[in-house]
């Protein structure tokens, strides 16, 4: 069953029709799937709406990825809709709940660990209200039911969100980076993204969540400095001090340069790599592609 679906919602809809062991899938959306098959229940609604409520009242698996990125419409809408739409989609009382969380949760801090477990405090960048609402819905959903928090890193591939796909592509220019900070960043192919996502239900369904639910992190076992991502993109390392950056990123959103604003270059403030070993022990999965071959076809180089 999922909640909400996007670019990583179909991919993972496609992914659990295929499964015949599937009996039958209730989708949620705002906007129609084009698709049908006979397995697939689909609701044009917003995740706050009755309909959406009573779509996915009693399902036996939630996979909840219906989430706002950006906030174009203002920081409180953003919030509005991420988090009463969770409080929505718990109100159905499913059996279990995968929600996919992000490793913006921890924020990215010049301090943060290389890399980092999930026993490290979750602490979200001011500047980011998307991390502070998944970190809430986290909650939320461990509260809720029997949960697994999926904790993803960047999620690159052909379905991706088109504003990620102009930032990465921004890359063959200039990489930003905040001068005097080490940068460590991980871009997670979206085929790997909902492997891991399917696997947490299948622990959920199988032998269910531990007490208190689980958190996995789920990212590459590599990462990419400015450096590193410099020399991939065939761009620049374009260091700026951190009091210009943030402000010359919302500058740049408002006059439609860039596709993001502070909420977004606050996450190159520090190292913001992820072990992704639990994930391994608990769901038995590992990545099939490392950051380095994922970055390279997302900017048309072909894989490794």
């Amino acid at each position: 069953m999922t909640g909400g679906t996007g670019h990583l919602g179909s991919l993972l809809l496609r992914r659990l029709l295929a499964d015949p062991a599937v009996s039958s899938i209730t989708s949620v959306a705002r906007r129609p799937l084009g698709l049908t098959h006979p397995r697939l229940a689909h609701t044009s609604a917003d995740l706050r709406a009755p309909e959406a409520r009573r779509a996915l009242a009693g399902v036996d698996i939630c996979y909840h990825l219906g989430f706002q990125l950006w906030a174009a419409g203002g920081a409180d809408a953003m919030a509005d809709a991420n988090l009463r739409g969770t409080a929505n989609v718990l109100a159905g009382r499913p059996g279990a709940v995968v929600f996919a969380s992000s490793a913006a949760v921890y924020g990215a801090w010049p301090d943060n660990p290389l890399p980092i477990r999930e026993e490290h405090p979750a602490r979200p960048n001011r500047e980011v209200p998307y991390a502070r609402h998944k970190l809430e819905a986290e909650s939320r959903c461990l509260d809720a039911a029997p949960t697994a928090v999926v904790r993803l890193g960047a999620v690159l591939g052909a379905h991706a969100d088109p504003a990620v796909i102009r930032s990465v592509a921004g890359y063959r220019v200039a990489v930003p980076a905040i001068r005097g900070v080490g940068q460590a960043l991980q871009f997670l192919d979206e085929s790997d993204a909902v492997s891991a996502l399917v696997a947490a239900g299948r622990l959920l369904l199988g032998r269910g969540a531990p007490d208190g639910g689980v958190v996995c992190n789920v990212a590459t076992s590599d990462w990419l400095s400015a450096v590193h991502i410099a020399a991939i993109a065939g761009g620049r390392v374009l260091p700026v001090p951190r009091r210009l950056l943030l402000p010359l990123s919302e500058a740049a959103r408002r006059l439609r340069v860039l596709p993001f604003g502070a909420d977004r270059a606050a996450l190159i403030d520090g190292p913001l790599a992820l072990d992704a070993s639990r994930a391994g022990q608990l769901l038995g999965w590992t990545p099939t592609q490392t950051s380095a071959s994922v970055l390279r076809k997302a900017l048309g180089g072909g894989g490794e």
